[in-house]
């Protein structure tokens, strides 16, 4: 298991010095980010789109149906709505910081061609907040770098699509652009503005040797590669062969532990977002709309007529961007994807408005979707367990977009990988003897047989002794049962890892939920070998209502906490290993945190396991999952 380390480098941490030095309020409102997600709040980027005029025509790019010269020239029309002015900008800055946000990034477009370009910097408030400009730098000379760093911007993001230079041309239509890239990289480093390169990733990329290389040019180059994936929206709707696959972003996963590269997916800082929409970015078209996401044209509001907060609020409240996700919901989600092509057909002037696109009364799955009522079966044909009728916090239709694969019930192999990191003195045959039984028993009962269709594993956890820290829950899953997991999980899968991505001792931070019936299955430990069948089948529950179903099914269901879940991976590590689809986070739901909005999870990263914590704040998500456990 990767040992607890300072999330920031040398270089980073220079940084942040520095800022604090020049802008000690924005400084600070970048440090306390990490106290607002305890909270639950969110500190999104602000992406300011107040001109689309463009330099080049990418065959990629999101923003060419917002342009006038598409407008004009192709649909042959004229917007007539209000355009973002300075008064609107210092607005949205005031409300921002009153938020407690802290970043602008201007964008568009490109944004040197602007000509007020310095008023919108001024307007922005660079005391006040962090201030990034996109260029597809054509304009960056050294001296424009240096005048950019001399009136308030901070960070530049560079385009940079290939590292072969007709490669790059070619993609971004505009002869010299590779040339002018290269001229904008010393002169961003040259001038002391922090550099990010930016990067397209298209189908079938991320495997190629020149991709690697662009990786490898970025990292000796001291300078971060940020990869956004090409999405089936504006220019790019008319070419879905660019559009990329699940192994397409698993590979791009795997070469962050090798590069300075990472995606909107990637964990900052021991923060797992998972996709940013809304919740790390969102952007503010040029006649003042607010989207949750670059690439999706439906707007939350418009800051004309709705405050800041409110479209936030509204935003993370929306079933499709609010609540978290392992997926680019608008470059993987194919019900998404429709839904938003269909919406946004033909349509002029974009983005949609509040009301047409997003509404409050968006759903994933109407009702008339759910599963035909039947008052005897308490689990569907897949093995999910239904909701209660009159549940609120789960989803009563499922998708199934993320549910745990079926892992081989290899009885010897599961029971030789817990045993040997567990030990204890339960035999190979009473332990398949125990398993068989228990689904002999289920299998028997109608309102339950229908619990085998769905993912299940067997696993067993010895008697406790005194030694094994059964007084202190968080401490025995640190110190035990954690890198026991890890062990299991990198012997099975050597070329991936396990990471704990949140550093702070579990010591005296666990208890069992009252509520959940976790507590027998830490009573039987102290009695004798337990031996059980574990579930991942309470998804699309917030965990709340994970505990309220748990006690309204037969009494020999309980709510799976820490040492069953780390024992159901030491024997199946592939539980959430899927390179096809995305699993499911799945909460320790029968611990309860040491605070009640908080909890702790596994879950899939690419082809890696992480152990982590976050808020859940109660709240439902498409992706959470937690386990049911029937002991025998």
């Amino acid at each position: 298991m990767n040992a607890p380390k300072s999330p920031l480098t040398l270089a980073e941490q220079e940084r942040r010095n520095d800022l604090a030095q020049r802008k000690p309020h924005v400084a600070a409102k970048l440090a306390r980010i990490a106290e607002m997600e305890e909270r639950g709040e969110i500190s999104p980027i602000i992406r300011l789109e107040k001109s689309y005029l463009c330099n080049f025509r990418c065959s990629h790019c999101s923003a060419e149906y917002y342009m006038d010269r598409h407008l004009g020239k192709v649909l042959k029309v004229v917007d007539a709505r209000h355009k973002m002015d300075p008064a609107d900008i210092r607005r949205l800055s005031r409300e921002a910081d009153e938020l407690g946000l802290a970043r602008f990034a201007i964008t568009g477009g490109e944004p040197l061609v602007m000509k007020d370009f310095d008023a919108v910097v001024a307007a922005i408030d660079p005391d006040r907040h962090y201030v990034v400009t996109d260029t597809n730098g054509w304009f960056l000379d050294h001296a424009r770098a240096r005048h950019l760093q001399a009136i308030g911007v901070d960070k530049v993001q560079l385009s940079l699509d290939h590292i072969i230079e007709a490669e790059h041309d070619r993609f971004r239509n505009k002869p010299g652009s590779w040339k002018r890239v290269m001229r904008a990289i010393d002169a961003s480093l040259e001038a002391g503005l922090n550099l990010l390169l930016a990067t397209v990733l298209v189908r079938n990329a991320a495997s190629t040797p020149e991709f690697r290389a662009l990786c490898r040019f970025a990292t000796e180059r001291g300078v971060a590669l940020y990869v956004s994936y090409a999405k089936p929206t504006g220019a790019c709707s008319a070419h879905p062969e660019l559009v990329i696959s699940k192994k397409d972003a698993d590979t791009l996963r795997e070469l962050e532990k090798e590069y300075r590269v990472f995606t909107h997916m990637t964990p900052s800082y021991g923060s797992f977002k998972g996709c940013i929409t809304m919740k790390g970015i969102l952007t503010v078209t040029s006649t003042l709309e607010v989207t949750p996401c670059p690439y999706i044209d439906m707007s939350l509001g418009n800051l004309a007529e709705t405050p800041l907060k409110e479209i936030l609020a509204r935003g993370m409240k929306n079933p499709w961007v609010g609540p978290h996700r392992p997926d680019c919901i608008i470059g993987e989600d194919p019900d998404f994807i429709q839904l938003h092509a269909d919406k946004t057909r033909n349509v002029k002037f974009l983005p949609l408005p509040w009301g047409k696109g997003f509404s409050e009364h968006d759903v994933l799955l109407s009702a008339a979707d759910a599963p035909a009522p039947d008052e005897a079966a308490l689990f569907d044909a897949h093995g999910r367990c239904l909701p209660h009728p009159e549940e609120t916090m789960a989803h009563h239709a499922s998708r199934r977009r993320f549910v745990c694969p079926q892992p081989a019930l290899a009885y010897p192999e599961i029971f030789g990988r817990i045993q040997s990191r567990l030990g204890g003195s339960l035999s190979e045959q009473e332990f398949i003897g125990r398993v068989e039984a228990i689904t002999k028993r289920l299998s028997a009962r109608p309102e339950v047989a229908n619990l085998l269709r769905g993912a299940h594993v067997p696993f067993f956890l010895p008697r406790s002794e005194p030694a094994c820290g059964m007084d202190d829950l968080g401490s025995a899953l640190e110190e035990r049962y954690l890198p026991a997991v890890a062990d299991a999980f990198v012997e099975c899968f050597p070329a991936y890892r396990f990471t704990r991505h949140d550093k702070s001792s579990l010591a005296e931070k666990l208890t069992a939920a009252p509520e959940g019936r976790h507590q027998r299955l830490l009573d039987a430990m102290q009695e004798d070998d337990v031996v059980g069948l574990y579930f991942p089948c309470l998804t699309e529950y917030a965990l709340p209502a994970a505990r309220r179903r748990v006690v309204q099914l037969p009494p020999e269901f309980l709510l799976a906490g820490g040492f069953d879940t780390c024992a159901a991976l030491m024997g199946s590590p592939d539980l959430l290993f899927d390179p096809q689809a995305y699993p499911p986070l799945l909460w320790l739901s029968g611990l309860e945190a040491e605070k009640a909005h908080i909890g702790y999870h596994f879950e899939a990263y690419g082809y890696n396991l992480t152990f982590n914590r976050r808020a859940h704040l109660g709240e439902n998500s498409e992706y959470w999952a937690h386990a049911l456990v029937v002991l025998g």
